[in-house]
């Protein structure tokens, strides 16, 4: 799984977190607040100026006032067990007090922090596998089920690696509302982060692989700038009534289940990021409502899916109501560095049911099939519009799209067509109807007409069919199908997916035919 995309770090923000005596309570804007004060501990109290330093340039000894996390009990190799210790100290320590956790691995039963307490130690990062240095907390025992660490309310946790033992008990879990995380690596738990609807928390710049679930049932949360790679199943997983979330430039990969899936979860914004090589879709949404995905990079996925309609693609939504995806791009090939494995996805884009869905400017030409769009269960309210890689029509309810447009220059007895695309037609239903506009201009009087006809592309058990009506002349009477000077005809591929317009300039002058097709 190789981790040759750009590294994953980015800065973080710099100011201070909030000051004791804080309600636990915020609310809303007071969770705005703390987000755009202070995320984790400050430049000085995590070890390094910049969060994206190499662990070997950063600080290693506790900053001047934390609580050293050290002593009788607690062993840093890993042998023993150093929950008793570690817990006695945490337990010490006032409410919203610095702790430190120097390099070393140590087994826990699990710890708990207190209210506003901050947890800082030596690096600890890695996009597989346990990091070689920094703060380690390992779970002990494998049949163990509480969290290796619960934050408390309103604390900071920075820089260390939690990790699971045989995926059986969560990494981190928040007591409460407000949990800030960053730059934290979180592995081999049944759940890296797990949220447990508790509202308020701030992931930024973590390290989140190799669980069952990644990130799990955020409320009013943000994630940002994080890796989410190689887990077992879904890389964020938000259940019903996980609502109110950011998602923001985080790089979710190799994940064998969703990149992200969210079901019965409203208000939820997916920004930037790339979701690329996922077993099942890059994004999973059912039943969803007010959501957007916006300007994300959707590559390779549906790896493990081959065969599997719902999960091969990009993007599957089902029911979902309000949902505007636009901006995204896509590519699809092989898994492993474009060289082997399952190509995918077969479509870019799985659309069933719902209301009010919008797929607007996007780029989805990243599929191996001829299939941009598949479409299932028909919605109301949908809008497909100037999107790439769409063969034939796209549409907007409540607007009218021109399909195409195509004028002609005729001289006397000539005949002439075009040709618009429309997509193949769908076997033994109605069938659909397009409306044709004819304008026409004598080179030699310049007088001019204007005539309508409707069309109806339909197809039962056998090759697809058009009718034409009669032509419509609002001004001039020279457009018709027959004994006209204008004859107009039309003819449909066997699929359905093209129409032909034909115009036969009958007169004895040339002419100049527009045809609009809607």
């Amino acid at each position: 799984m190789p981790g040759s995309d750009g590294d994953p770090r980015t800065p973080a923000p710099e100011a201070e977190p909030p000051p004791p005596g804080t309600r636990s309570r915020l609310g809303r804007r007071g969770f705005v607040a703390t987000m755009l004060a202070g995320t984790a501990l400050s430049a000085a109290a995590a070890g390094h100026a910049l969060p994206g330093r190499d662990a070997q340039a950063a600080q290693s000894a506790p900053p001047a006032g934390q609580t050293v996390l050290a002593g009788k009990g607690i062993d840093p190799s890993g042998a023993g067990d150093s929950t008793a210790a570690l817990q006695s100290l945490i337990d010490e320590a006032p409410e919203g007090a610095s702790l430190w956790l120097p390099a070393g691995l140590y087994r826990v039963d699990g710890l708990v922090l207190r209210l506003r307490q901050s947890l800082a130690g030596p690096p600890a990062r890695s996009y597989t596998r346990s990091p070689r240095s920094g703060a380690r907390l390992q779970a002990r025992l494998a049949g163990q089920t509480v969290p290796v660490l619960v934050v408390g309310e309103l604390g900071q946790l920075a820089d260390i690696s939690v990790e699971g033992n045989g995926r059986r008990q969560p990494a981190v879990q928040p007591a409460g509302y407000g949990a800030v995380l960053q730059r934290v690596t979180m592995l081999e738990g049944s759940v890296g982060y797990a949220a447990n609807y508790a509202s308020g928390s701030l992931l930024a710049d973590c390290m989140v692989h190799e669980n069952g679930v990644g990130i799990a049932d955020l409320v009013d949360s943000m994630v940002r700038t994080c890796v989410i790679n190689a887990n077992s199943g879904d890389g964020i997983r938000l259940g019903p009534g996980a609502n109110d979330n950011m998602l923001v430039g985080n790089k979710v990969e190799w994940n064998d289940g969703h990149g992200i899936q969210a079901d019965r979860a409203l208000h939820n914004v997916v920004i930037g990021g790339i979701l690329d090589r996922n077993g099942r879709t890059g994004a999973r949404l059912v039943e969803c409502s007010h959501t957007t995905v916006v300007g994300s990079v959707f590559r390779r996925n549906g790896r493990l899916s081959k065969g599997v309609p719902d999960d091969d693609c990009h993007l599957y939504q089902r029911d979902c109501a309000g949902l505007v995806v636009t901006g995204i791009a896509t590519n699809s090939g092989p898994d492993d560095d474009d060289v082997s494995g399952y190509a995918s996805p077969a479509v870019a884009i799985r659309d069933e049911g719902g209301a009010g869905v919008s797929l607007t400017g996007n780029d989805l030409t990243g599929r191996t099939s001829a299939v941009a769009i598949a479409s299932g269960a028909g919605g109301t309210g949908r809008s497909s519009l100037l999107n790439l890689g769409v063969a034939g029509v796209q549409s907007a309810s409540g607007t009218r799209v021109r399909i195409g447009a195509v004028d002609l220059r005729l001289s006397a007895g000539e005949s002439g067509s075009a040709v618009f695309e429309l997509g193949a037609a769908g076997r033994e239903v109605p069938g659909t109807s397009y409306r044709l506009h004819l304008v026409s201009r004598d080179i030699g009087t310049r007088a001019r007409g204007v005539g309508e006809a409707v069309l109806l592309v339909f197809r039962d058990r056998g090759d697809a069919e058009v009718a034409i009506g009669a032509v419509d002349n609002r001004i001039g009477d020279g457009f018709g199908t027959a004994d006209r000077p204008y004859r107009v005809g039309a003819a449909v591929s066997a699929d359905g997916a093209q129409l032909t317009v034909a115009v036969a300039n009958a007169s004895d002058r040339a002419v100049q035919i527009g045809l609009e097709l809607m």
